[in-house]
C-alpha cells in the first residue's frame, strides 16, 4: 500500500482507520520538547495549511494560530501542540504556520509562516526555534534542499534564501511584485517557483536570482494565479491554478501547454508517487486527479469536501489500498 496524506482546511479533520484519537498539547516552553495530552476532537478553531513526512515515516501538519499536529502510527493517532514563535503563553501564539519541510537528513527542518514566521529544528521536529527572517511578509511554501539550504516565498514577492542552516536569511528581489505560493527544486541550482497573475519564475543559482519564463500580466485581472507546481525530471513539469488552468512542459519551461482536467476544479497541491509512477492533484472541495506517465487524468471518487491544499506520500489520512483507484475517508 501507498497511502497518501493531504491536509484541510476547515473545521473538521478526516483520520484513518475509523480512529479519531486527535490530542491537544499543553503549553510548551520555550524550545521545549513537545508534551501532549489526548482529545477526542480537533478545537473547532484549528486550520490546518501544511503537511510534510520524515523520512523514518512521522507525520507533522502545521496549522491556525502556531498549531502543529504529529502523528507516529502512520495517522492512527495524533498529538496537538501550539509551537512558541513569540513571548508569551499559549494565548500570545497567534501567528499561523503555512508550510513544513525536512531535509532529507530527517533531522533539520523549516516551517514558516504569517508574518515572515520561520521556525527550525534539529532534532526531527521535538524542539522548534525561531530565525529571522528578515522579511515581514507571510511566507506560503518552504523547500528544504538540504540541512543548509532552504528557499521560501510568500506575499508580494517574498523570497527568502539561507545557505547556513538558517544563521542568516537574505531576501531575493523577485522578477514581479506577484504573491508567490509554490516552490520546488530539482537539485541544488535548479528550482521553480508559481504565483498570481500565473506567473512561472526560474532560478539556476540555487535561488539567488530569479527569471520570469511565463505570465506575469500584472495589469490584466482576469489571469488567475498558480498555485502549485512540480518537476518530475529537468524537463517535464506541471503547473495549476485556482480557476482549474493546467500547464505541462516537456523542454525544461520554455514552452508552457494547456492540459484539461476531467473537471476544471482549482488545484492547490500536486504530489509524485515514485512507487506507482503517478501524478496527483488535490484542489477545492476535495477533488483529486491522478495520472500516470503516459495516461490521462483520472478523478477518484471524492471522499471528502474539504479544499486539498498540501500534500505527501508514506503517511495516511485519506488512504488507498489500490494505488489511489478507491479512497477511504473516515471522520
Amino acid at each position: 500500500m501507498n497511502p497518501k496524506l493531504s491536509k484541510k482546511t476547515g473545521l473538521r479533520f478526516w483520520a484513518p482507520l475509523g480512529i479519531c484519537l486527535l490530542m491537544l498539547a499543553a503549553s510548551a516552553p520555550a524550545h521545549a520538547a513537545i508534551e501532549a495530552q489526548p482529545l477526542r476532537s480537533v478545537p473547532s478553531w484549528l486550520g490546518l495549511f501544511g503537511v510534510a513526512i520524515r523520512p523514518d515515516g512521522a507525520i507533522y501538519v502545521v496549522g491556525s494560530k502556531a498549531s502543529m499536529m504529529v502523528s507516529t502510527d502512520h495517522g492512527k493517532t495524533w498529538t496537538v501542540t501550539t509551537l512558541k514563535e513569540r513571548p508569551g503563553d499559549d494565548l500570545f501564539q497567534d501567528r499561523d504556520l503555512y508550510s513544513i519541510r525536512f531535509a532529507p537528513d530527517g533531522k533539520t527542518g523549516w516551517i514558516v509562516g504569517e508574518d515572515g514566521l520561520i521556525l527550525k529544528t534539529t532534532d526531527g521536529g521535538d524542539n522548534w526555534a525561531v530565525q529571522d527572517s528578515g522579511n515581514p511578509n507571510s511566507l506560503f511554501k518552504v523547500f528544504v534542499i538540504d540541512d543548509q539550504d532552504a528557499v521560501a516565498v510568500g506575499d508580494n514577492g517574498a523570497i527568502v534564501r539561507t545557505t547556513d542552516g538558517g544563521a542568516h536569511w537574505t531576501t531575493v528581489k523577485a522578477p514581479k511584485d506577484v504573491t508567490l505560493f509554490d516552490i520546488t527544486f530539482l537539485d541544488k541550482q535548479n528550482g521553480w517557483s508559481v504565483g498570481e497573475f500565473s506567473s512561472i519564475f526560474k532560478t539556476a543559482d540555487g535561488g539567488q536570482t530569479w527569471t520570469l519564463v511565463y505570465g506575469g500580466n500584472t495589469t490584466d485581472f482576469t489571469i488567475g494565479p498558480f498555485l502549485t507546481v512540480l518537476f518530475t525530471d529537468p524537463m517535464h513539469g506541471m503547473v495549476a491554478g485556482l480557476s482549474g488552468g493546467t500547464m505541462v512542459t516537456s523542454d525544461g519551461g520554455k514552452t508552457w501547454t494547456a492540459q484539461q482536467l476531467p473537471d476544471q476544479t482549482g488545484s492547490y497541491a500536486t504530489a509524485l508517487d515514485t512507487a506507482n509512477k503517478k501524478l496527483w492533484l488535490g484542489g477545492t472541495g476535495g477533488q483529486m486527479f491522478d495520472k500516470a506517465d503516459a495516461g490521462t487524468w483520472q478523478s477518484p471518487d471524492r471522499t471528502s469536501f474539504h479544499d486539498i491544499t498540501d500534500m505527501a506520500f508514506n503517511g495516511t489520512i485519506l488512504v488507498s489500498q489500490n494505488a489511489g483507484d478507491q479512497w477511504q475517508a473516515v471522520q
